[in-house]
């Protein structure tokens, strides 16, 4: 597979329209604390990393870094999915399998950055669904560990109200950058890298949460503190 083919027209019409019903249906507010990143689209590869509360965070997110065209790591129960998994199919997607030592999404992700894509990745593993935002698993910061590409943290916020109600948000952090040390192991950098990402997700979102109030995704703890 190329990253630099080009989606077919089947494909690239479907993600407009996916892009825009997210766009109508969310009314999303996405607010970046380096706008310069913006810029940088298409000009070197990222890994995004992104809290995980909801089945629709997948498609939010990317529509939130829309510009950036990243692939998105998507568990393959959903990918092989009946039904969902055809329409998933039609977008840029990595399947991964969580039951399993799965390596086949880091190669094709480290394939894919090396020809300058970018990739969408939830580390948590799952959906948050006992009030807490569960720990970063290493997996992103090992991929950004051995290609060099910088970690862009992305904290979502909101219960996604569609047509009415709050808007979706969601801060996009500033990059983390990735330079492992040659005395170290490229698992222990990969592990610092996903804790600096994970502090960075929770202060973005305790941002959002001290502006507009605990919402009730995370009952468990608040973030406020960590802004």
């Amino acid at each position: 597979m190329s990253g630099k083919e080009k989606q077919s027209l089947k494909s690239r019409m479907f993600t407009h329209l996916l892009n825009a019903a997210v766009t109508a249906a969310l009314r999303p507010k996405i607010v970046w604390e380096d706008r310069s990143l913006k810029k940088l689209a298409g000009s070197e590869p990222f890994i995004f990393v992104a809290n995980h509360t909801h089945h629709f965070d997948g498609v939010f997110a990317a529509a939130a870094a829309k510009k950036f065209k990243p692939y998105s790591v998507v568990s393959r129960k959903w990918y092989d999915k009946a039904g969902y998994g055809k329409f998933i199919k039609l977008t840029k997607s990595i399947p991964i399998d969580l039951d399993s030592l799965d390596a086949s999404w880091f190669q094709t992700g480290e394939k894919l950055i090396s020809q300058g894509e970018s990739i969408l990745i939830f580390p948590e593993g799952a959906v948050a669904r006992e009030g807490k935002m569960l720990g970063f698993k290493s997996g992103a910061g090992l991929l950004s560990a051995k290609t060099g590409a910088r970690i862009i943290p992305i904290a979502i916020y909101g219960r996604y109200k569609m047509f009415f109600g709050k808007r979706q948000r969601a801060v996009v952090g500033k990059a983390i950058e990735s330079d492992c040390p040659e005395n170290m192991r490229r698992s222990k950098y990969a592990k610092l890298l996903m804790e600096q990402s994970e502090q960075e997700v929770r202060r973005l979102y305790g941002a959002l949460e001290k502006r507009y109030g605990r919402n009730g995704t995370y009952f468990e703890e608040t973030f406020a503190d960590k802004c």
